[in-house]
């Protein structure tokens, strides 16, 4: 069996040599025509992966900066807390100071106020 003529047609144009080259010419011009639009169909996706990957790198590119100034700022931010984390113990120390000192002279004021008393009932 021929690629571009059945064996019915090639016997009965055996002789007819322009009708086989006009078959094969056909066969070959849907080849073509093939061929060149699978060459577009390709030059297409490789246009389109292209323009993907474009994309792509583009927000890669604007990920990878936000995310760098999220880190800077998450930087900073626990840069602040850890300064008032600190600030906080030193409020909280010094009001346990206070504490402590205010509880420490009433009871010195009051035994100074006893001593006279008891000091008189002789």
């Amino acid at each position: 069996m021929h690629i571009f003529i059945t064996d019915d047609d090639l016997a009965r144009h055996s002789n007819d040599a322009s009708y086989v080259a006009v078959k094969a010419d056909e066969f070959i011009r849907g080849l073509q025509s093939e061929l060149e639009n699978v060459r577009a169909a390709a030059d297409a996706a490789s246009i389109t992966a292209e323009q993907t990957c474009s994309l792509l790198e583009q927000k890669f590119l604007a990920l990878s900066t936000e995310f760098s100034k999220l880190e800077s700022q998450n930087a900073q931010l626990q840069s602040s807390l850890d300064d008032r984390l600190s600030e906080l113990a030193q409020a909280q120390a010094q009001k346990h100071q206070l504490h402590l000192q205010s509880v420490s002279i009433p009871i010195f004021s009051v035994s100074f106020l006893a001593m006279p008393i008891c000091l008189f009932t002789f």
